[in-house]
């Protein structure tokens, strides 16, 4: 609440968006803390549907994550549930990723100044596959 109410009086948003970004971080904690989904599923497409640029809405969604995933690496660490010698090579693949990608959107804002929705079909279509993956992971462990 007061958080809102430096938002709508000394920054000029409206109560309907400062309300649902805050209804939406509530959603996707509770998400996050219940079933461990949360941050880029649901913060960039959430951003997105905002009107935040795909670029802005990419890399917020991607700095949220970094703080429930470290939390949960570190636990993960000091339980001893990480295989160390995978690690390395995940770490590699992550980072030729990560560069590939930031590359890639880098370009195309380049490219093609006025037209963000190549971005934001870049987004979409990272969650559907993302959504996907993980509906046939939940059936094949069902069968």
């Amino acid at each position: 609440t007061f958080y809102t109410s430096i938002l709508v009086n000394h920054e000029g948003w409206c109560l309907g968006s400062a309300l649902c970004y805050h209804g939406m971080s509530v959603v996707t904690g509770a998400l996050a803390g219940l079933v461990g989904i949360g941050g880029g599923l649901i913060f960039a497409p959430f951003f997105l549907g905002m009107a935040v640029e795909p670029s802005v809405a990419v890399a917020t969604s991607s700095t949220c994550v970094i703080f429930t995933s470290s939390s949960t690496t570190l636990q993960y660490l000091l339980t001893d549930r990480i295989i160390m010698s995978l690690t390395l090579v995940y770490g590699i693949v992550n980072l030729l990723a990560s560069y590939s990608g930031t590359s890639l959107v880098h370009h195309l804002q380049d490219r093609f100044l006025t037209r963000r929705s190549y971005i934001s079909l870049i987004v979409g279509a990272g969650v559907l596959i993302s959504a996907a993956l993980s509906v046939n992971k939940l059936i094949h462990s069902v069968a």
